[in-house]
């Protein structure tokens, strides 16, 4: 998290409550001590139930949940701990898969709820990017009411594409090493190199349901991290008196993502549009005022988060 040069943007803000983040994942533990104080609501899916703190989707979606909402003072301390958070659970624990449709619903679910930016750390892999009519359509919603969609690219370690990650107007979240470096289970498919950047998911820090926290590896871990930075720059933009804008803001962290160096990947593709980079994201948005002063989509199956121990 070291390589995220987080301070420029925390110390102005640690999100605004008028920003609203839907995450669909697994069930979260709700009452982990990282979410005390937390603004979270529960939106009614066909994913019922408490978190279990044996299974992989709690696991999953707790520490999605935790990247970006985990409050000060606790063990995990989220990029946008004061946004307002909408939990929308999508993955069940007993391996039904998530239909394209049941994730279209959730997306406009969340639209409808007041979604800015919805996280989905998951995906379909797919030959070209294309996905059926249910979900094209939930994203062009997005599209229409200016709401972010921030999704994974997928673990396969291929130049390949996943749905949403690879759709129009989305932002596609690859991993890269603590040394900044692609990592190579992170996808690199057509799409991404116009739509993709690269955040830390290796050995990220977040929480488990039951109590405690785990690290863990892969762009499912990467894209919240890309979320909490899209919402704080969100909070910023009303902070100073702005309509808040996401696909501004996405247009922001895409064009000034750093290039990779060779000493990063002799392979440059892998590293999508760049790195993500907020000092040059305020200064594209905010200009120098700011930066100066500073068919079955599973979170698993097609690989977009990898366990790496707890501690």
């Amino acid at each position: 998290m070291n390589l995220l040069a987080l301070e420029p943007l925390s110390a102005k803000t640690s999100g605004s409550p008028q920003i609203c983040i839907a995450v669909l994942d697994g069930l979260i533990d709700l009452k982990h001590p990282c979410f005390l104080g937390a603004d979270l609501t529960l939106l009614p899916t066909l994913v019922t139930g408490e978190a279990n703190p044996n299974g992989g989707m709690s696991l999953h979606g707790t520490h999605v949940a935790s990247i970006i909402f985990g409050q000060s003072g606790t063990p995990v301390r989220g990029i946008a701990p004061q946004c307002k958070g909408l939990i929308v659970p999508v993955f069940a624990h007993e391996g039904r898969q998530l239909s394209q449709l049941d994730l279209a619903r959730a997306i406009e679910q969340a639209v409808n709820a007041g979604a800015h930016i919805i996280n989905i750390s998951g995906g379909q892999l797919t030959d070209e990017g294309e996905a059926e009519g249910w979900l094209k359509r939930s994203v062009q919603l997005c599209q229409k009411n200016n709401v972010l969609i921030v999704a994974a690219a997928g673990n396969d370690g291929c130049a390949c594409l996943h749905v949403p990650a690879a759709m129009p107007a989305v932002l596609a979240v690859g991993a890269m090493d603590e040394q900044g470096k692609p990592i190579d289970f992170s996808n690199w498919g057509e799409s991404y190199q116009t739509q993709g950047i690269l955040a830390p998911g290796e050995n990220i820090l977040g929480a488990k349901p039951g109590g405690g926290t785990t690290r863990l590896s892969g762009t499912s871990f990467a894209t919240p991290i890309a979320t909490g930075v899209a919402a704080l720059l969100l909070s910023l933009q009303i902070q100073r008196g702005e309509t808040p804008d996401p696909q501004k803001v996405r247009a922001a962290i895409l064009n000034s993502a750093l290039p990779c160096t060779i000493a990063d990947s002799s392979d440059q593709s892998r590293c999508l549009v760049g790195k993500i980079n907020i000092p040059g994201s305020l200064e594209y948005l905010f200009g120098g005022t700011v930066s100066n002063a500073l068919e079955t989509v599973t979170a698993s199956g097609c690989g977009c988060g990898q366990g790496s121990g707890e501690q």
